[in-house]
């Protein structure tokens, strides 16, 4: 991105973070991914050139750096203190997201390639069962099938079966599945109304909400429209007037 020729922390950070796809990278990041290929998962409809841009552009900027091993050849790429700086930086805009411009979402922005991988990241380890469980998901329009193998230790999704018993099988639409991932819907009332089913032992089918911690954002997203009304109560700022050295022409500051 080229400079905007100005000494402010804003113009600076925008000058870094600004270039379509950055901040995505860094949310993916963030999550956890860490590969080239992980990273391109993450981010659909990114080009292969434009991520290698896009990380080349972060490391000059010393937000993340990359590891290599004894050949030279790139094994993964880390967040920088700089980048980690950054939680607080994309959690903000997403809860200004789902406040102000969050709407009803488009088909195609619907993935439960992402949807599943998002929810993995957010299994709260210390609820799970003591036994390894697997969870089947069948995801309706688009039609999609997982396998989500979770234990204290590890947690991982599979595309194949992946050979252990599932426990559980869970049956839902995409779109209801995001909304109750982001907060804009109940798990018990997706339930009652039939958008989603659980087939398996009772206790698991319990115990199912409370495995998942949910989106970083479903808590401002649930209270998107008391935070429009905080907002709509904040003043407006104050107005600098300049002139030029003549005392004509009296303009408000940008």
């Amino acid at each position: 991105m080229r400079s905007y020729a100005q000494y402010c922390p804003v113009a600076k950070a925008t000058e870094t973070l600004g270039d379509r796809w950055t901040l995505l990278i860094v949310r993916e990041m963030l999550g956890g991914a860490s590969g080239f290929n992980e990273l391109e998962r993450g981010l659909p409809g990114i080009s292969r050139s434009v991520l290698t841009d896009r990380m080349r552009a972060l490391e000059r900027a010393e937000v993340i750096e990359r590891r290599t091993g004894p050949t030279g050849r790139t094994l993964d790429y880390r967040l920088t203190s700089a980048g980690r700086d950054l939680q607080s930086v994309v959690q903000a805009i997403g809860e200004w997201g789902v406040t102000w411009s969050f709407t009803e979402p488009h088909p195609e922005e619907l993935d439960p390639d992402l949807l599943i991988v998002w929810m993995a990241r957010h299994v709260d380890r210390g609820q799970l069962p003591s036994d390894r469980t697997v969870i089947r998901f069948d995801f309706r329009d688009p039609s999609r099938r997982y396998w989500m193998v979770l234990e204290p230790s590890e947690v991982s999704v599979c595309v194949q079966h992946p050979g252990f018993e599932t426990d559980l099988e869970v049956t839902v639409d995409t779109a209801t599945l995001y909304r109750v991932y982001l907060g804009r819907a109940e798990l018990a009332g997706a339930i009652r109304a039939g958008l989603l089913t659980m087939s398996g032992p009772r206790a698991l089918q319990r115990g199912f909400g409370r495995w998942f911690t949910w989106s970083a954002f479903a808590s401002a997203s649930r209270s998107a429209q008391e935070r429009r009304t905080s907002a709509s109560r904040l003043d407006s700022p104050h107005r600098v007037r300049i002139s030029d050295a003549g005392g004509r022409g009296a303009r408000p500051a940008r």
